[in-house]
């Protein structure tokens, strides 16, 4: 496992979510008037569940795993002993979320960007301390 890689993109993604942080508190109805922070929150929280998936693929990798979908990955780790159950049940919605963002399936709702920048930020960071608590105790 490479853990510098890892820590690079802990790193990263602090760096996305302080931006983030900077919009908390928006609602739909003011991303539907600015497109500018629209466009801001969507790509912010695109690659800050991308590090997430990449990160978990990269100690799945490591330890001989592979996974067919990007849920998966959250799945796997559970069962690897990185993430708690409930944690998981909680996250793993953020595949789907990436893939509406980033394929665009159906027009992305607002409520659920403003939702999502408004409760969900945390969960990026108690992502976070798992990765490095499964660091630690390699």
């Amino acid at each position: 496992m490479d853990t510098g890689l890892i820590m690079q993109k802990l790193k990263e993604l602090d760096r996305y979510l302080k931006q983030l942080e900077r919009y908390k508190g928006i609602t739909a109805t003011e991303l539907e008037i600015n497109l500018d922070k629209t466009w801001i929150i969507e790509r912010g929280l695109h690659l800050s569940i991308q590090i997430l998936l990449d990160i978990g693929n990269h100690i799945l990798a490591t330890e001989g795993i592979t996974v067919e979908g990007y849920a998966d990955i959250f799945i796997k780790l559970t069962e690897l002993g990185v993430l708690p159950l409930e944690f998981t049940e909680k996250i793993r919605g953020m595949a789907g979320f990436r893939n509406i963002l980033v394929h665009e399936y159906a027009k992305i709702d607002l409520n659920k960007l403003a939702e999502v920048l408004n409760t969900s930020l945390s969960d990026f960071r108690e992502y976070a301390g798992y990765i490095i608590t499964y660091i630690n105790r390699k």
